[in-house]
């Protein structure tokens, strides 16, 4: 196994897990404790992940973003769910937004089975799965994100959807607070998707049930700045008193 490779299984399994010993994390990918050790110190200088008590945790902080490779593998069952009920909303001739996110991603492979629809998105990874399809399919351009490549950011990205009108947005960000606060890790990635929110009809909030409850650092709004609300789980007793006007599925 390639270093790389191993270094990506670690992230996974520590996205799923708060900690993980050195131990564990031998046993799970049946590798020696020494080459776990050498993948943990990589991962260290790279400022994604602390080491402690024989183990390590993901940082979680306002500078660092988990890679889309990473998220796109997790809680994969949840995001399904939710793309199938968010593809369940576009209707023929829409143009969509699809956001940076990895839980959009999960909505573009559910768009595969449409016709006549229009997917503008920032996002690289949405842009390859689509690139075969008979979608029509725009790229945001801008600037690579250093902190997650997959994600184009800057001027002229946020030009492309300042200029266009979308029917529909679907969008995720790390966490949904208690009180119905939307916040992400990545300053930059809030402020291309406010310009997605601001130029779409429908604004449709993807948040699968680990991120309620959760914290990060930077407000992208509040759930009375979208229409519909969508989770694997049923989340109307949480959310329906406090945001009437919303759409929970």
């Amino acid at each position: 196994m390639y270093q790389s490779q191993r270094e990506e299984q670690i992230l996974q399994l520590l996205s799923a897990s708060k900690y993980m010993s050195v131990k564990e994390l031998s046993a799970c990918l049946a590798v020696s404790e020494s080459s776990i050790r050498r993948s943990l110190t990589s991962l260290e200088q790279k400022g994604i992940l602390t080491r402690s008590y024989g183990g390590a945790e993901l940082i979680e902080t306002g500078s660092h973003v988990t890679p889309f490779s990473v998220r796109a593998r997790h809680n994969s069952p949840a995001k399904k769910a939710m793309a199938r009920k968010a593809a369940a909303l576009v209707r023929d001739n829409d143009v969509v937004f699809l956001d940076q996110s990895s839980s959009a991603l999960y909505v573009a492979q559910e768009l595969l089975q449409k016709r006549s629809v229009t997917v503008i998105t920032n996002n690289l990874e949405i842009l390859l799965l689509l690139a075969d399809s008979d979608l029509a399919v725009w790229s945001s351009g801008g600037a690579l994100f250093r902190k997650n490549r997959t994600c184009l950011l800057g001027e002229d990205a946020c030009a492309a959807f300042e200029q266009t009108r979308a029917d529909i947005v679907f969008f995720s960000t790390k966490a949904l607070t208690a009180d119905g606060t939307i916040l992400d890790y990545a300053r930059e990635e809030v402020c291309i998707r406010r310009c997605m929110l601001r130029n779409a009809a429908r604004r449709v909030f993807l948040c699968d049930s680990e991120k309620v409850g959760g914290t990060a650092s930077y407000k992208q709004g509040t759930l009375a700045d979208v229409d519909c609300l969508i989770c694997e789980e049923d989340l109307t007793d949480r959310f329906q008193a406090a945001f009437p006007q919303l759409t929970i599925l």
